[in-house]
Parts: C-alpha cells; structure tokens; sequence
C-alpha cells in the first residue's frame, strides 16, 4: 500500500470544536473561474476559504498550519500529480479528504488518484452539480465520526533491557519522522513516573496523559491537543512526571485510546515503550505496525536481544519487527561474528557509540545528530526505513561486518 493510501482518503474528521481555528473545506485553485464558482457554491453547503494556488501551494501552507476537515486542490500544470499528492500526504493530518480539481481528462489518471485514497477527480471547467455533489459527497462522510478511518502508523520502540539507549532511538526517531520525512508526529512516553522522553527534548510535559489513561471517556481531541507539548513545527509530546510514591496502573485499553486517537490526528505515533513490562506498553507492540527493538553487543544485552526477539514474534499482532544494535563500538562489546553466529541474521540498523555529542546534545536538550554526522547518517536510514522511504543501502553494522 502506497504512502498516499495510507495518509489520505476515505477517513472522518473529528468534530468542528475538536478541529478548532480554521475553515471546514480549504480549497486551492489556480484560475479566477474555478475560485467564483466554488466561492458561490460551496458557502451554502458548508464554511469554506478560497485561495489561489495549486496543490503546491497547499503543501508550503499546510506544513506550517493545521490542516482542514475537506480539502480541495488544483492539479492543473503539475508536471507529476502523484508526486505532489506524496508531498501532500507527508504535510497533511490522516483524516483529510481530499478532492482534487485539474485540466487532464486521463481516466489512468483519474483511477490513480480514487486508487491512493482521493475523494474525488473533478475535470475543469468545473460545473456547479459536479462539484456541489462532490462537496456533499465529501462533507458527508467527514460528517460521519462512526465511519472507520486511517490512522497514521503506529510505531512501539522497545529496549532488550535497561541502558540501551531505548528513548535516545524512540527521541530521535520521532524527530526524524517529523523533519525528514515531513510528517505530523506525536511522540509518546509510557512512563508516567520516570519517563524521560520530555527531559531529552528540554521539554516540560504538560500535567494531563495521567487522567486521559485514568479517565479515557472524559477525553476528547480538544484535550488531547492541550495535554501535549510542541517540541517542533511537527513534532509534540505526550509525557508525564508523576510523583513517584504514587501506584499507576495503566489499563491496555485505556493506553490504546489514547493511541487511536493521536493515530487520527498525526502521520506518525512513535511510542516509548521502554522494557514493555506493563500492560499498556504490551498492548502498544500488539498494535504497532512496525516494533523498533534496540539492544546491544554486551553479553547480557545480546542474551535479552534473542529473549525479547522471540517473545515479540510470538505476540506481535502481525507488525514488522525492525531490530537495531545501539551503542555499536563500545567498550565490551561482542565481536561482529559472534554476534552474528547469536542473532543468525545481521541486525536492520547500528547506531554508532558517540557518548560525546550524547552528552552535549542531552545538556542543551537538542537531537545528538544535530552535534554528530555519523550518527545522524544512521538515524536517517533508520528512519527511511519506519517512514517507507528510500535510503542509503550501505548501513553501519554491515560495514562493520566486512572489517
């Protein structure tokens, strides 16, 4: 399934009060015709803005503002439609429909669009039954909150054991799905108490993930939206620091409707699962499309590597395992050929041992990859990779192996 038929399409839009600022439809044309028609039109069916511009211009804006219920966009003169739709995807909340409005009459390209999730093709000029249907159509089922929707992909990181770095991968992964792949990305912390995903990002988290896990009813997308702290453009947090002689047991259910609900909102839901000892964070890897499992090449990590490897497969709700060797080149570590011999496959991903910019990046709470390029290569393959993107081939361990 391609990117777009997973970020875009037949999915309902919360609530207008959960939406909050913004016009229900955003439409973007590119000649003066199509804006005075939809100007007259769609008013009456529903609140809407006009702009000139075409989808690219829809990309530019909706990378620094939140994204409407509908949305339309004008195709005419893009030189690769579908590649702007990708682009459109990456800036673009799961939930939006989408139609799209151009001067190709291609029925190839028509079926490509229905075929990635578009509401809608509508051939210009436009007339106004066509586009008053197609209006209708769409508003009607982001209208329809029972119906099934996308979700954005939901990705568990877990650590073999303690001290492998298992926030360092889930902060820095976050950060790149967010930067590099341009997506919306909501990052969070499973540890209510001694979580440290917020203190890595210099970030103060907000008093609230403990009564949305506690009280899931009472939670809605307008609180959601406050209980989260923006680390980027794209990129926010959901943490807690909690008192620590408090006893807090998360209900798996509870811990997935939080989830489901940020998955509605957000391209990407990377989630700090830390040693996946609780029942909320088990639940998290059953539901997770792609589990990161990071470890090391120490004695003990490499035994509890194999160990939470082979649970993982035995329970995972049918999400891709994607395992990475963290920490590569540091002191005590296994050689490559026993570690091979152990794991019988090289492992997806290394991230190289650079406890230098760790420790700057950690004190002026910033990503390390911003203070090391080897380790920033290795994110950015590591992230391709969760994110579907093409990437560097050449990874760390496999160099390492041929030494």
């Amino acid at each position: 399934m391609s990117l777009l038929a997973t970020l875009l399409g037949d999915a309902p839009a919360p609530a207008d009060a959960a939406r909050g600022a913004g016009p229900r439809l955003l439409a973007y044309v590119a000649d003066a015709a199509s804006a005075a028609l939809l100007n007259s039109a769609a008013p009456s069916l529903l609140p809407c803005e006009v702009r000139t511009g075409d989808i690219l211009s829809a990309v530019r804006d909706l990378a620094r503002q939140r994204s409407p219920d509908l949305l339309l966009v004008d195709l005419s003169g893009v030189a690769d439609p579908l590649a702007a739709m990708e682009a459109l995807a990456g800036v673009c909340d799961p939930s939006v429909r989408v139609i799209a409005v151009g001067d190709s009459n291609d029925i190839g390209l028509y079926r490509d669009l229905r075929r990635i999730g578009v509401t809608d093709y509508l051939f210009k000029p436009l007339s106004r039954d066509l586009l008053e249907g197609a209006l209708r159509a769409a508003g009607a089922g982001a209208a329809a909150d029972e119906a099934p929707g996308r979700l954005g992909k939901l990705v568990a990181v877990v650590g073999a054991r303690g001290g492998v770095g298992t926030t360092t991968v889930a902060v820095h992964l976050g950060y790149w799905l967010a930067d590099g792949a341009r997506g919306r990305t909501a990052l969070v912390d499973l540890d209510l108490q001694n979580g440290t995903v917020a203190l890595a990002l210099n970030l103060r988290p907000e008093p609230a993930l403990r009564e949305a896990v506690e009280a899931p009813d009472r939670v809605d997308d307008v609180f959601m939206e406050r209980a989260m702290v923006a680390a980027s453009d794209r990129l926010s947090v959901l943490a807690a620091e909690e008192p620590v002689e408090d006893v807090i047991d998360i209900a798996p259910t509870a811990a997935l409707s939080v989830l489901n609900r940020l998955q509605a909102r957000h391209n990407y839901v990377v989630v700090d699962a830390g040693r996946a000892q609780g029942g909320a964070a088990r639940a998290a890897l059953e539901a997770a499309s792609i589990v990161v499992l990071v470890g090391d090449a120490s004695v003990a990590g490499l035994r509890d590597l194999v160990r939470l490897r082979a649970a993982i497969a035995r329970r995972s709700g049918g999400g891709r395992l994607v395992t990475v060797l963290n920490r590569r080149g540091a002191p005590g570590e296994l050689p490559a050929a026993d570690l091979m011999r152990t794991l019988g496959e090289p492992p997806e991903h290394a991230l190289p041992y650079r406890p230098v910019p760790l420790a700057v990046a950690a004190g002026v709470g910033e990503p390390v990859f911003r203070h090391c390029r080897r380790f920033r290569e290795a994110m950015e393959r590591l992230g391709a990779d969760v994110a579907g993107q093409p990437a560097a081939q050449d990874g760390l361990f496999r160099r390492w192996v041929r030494r």
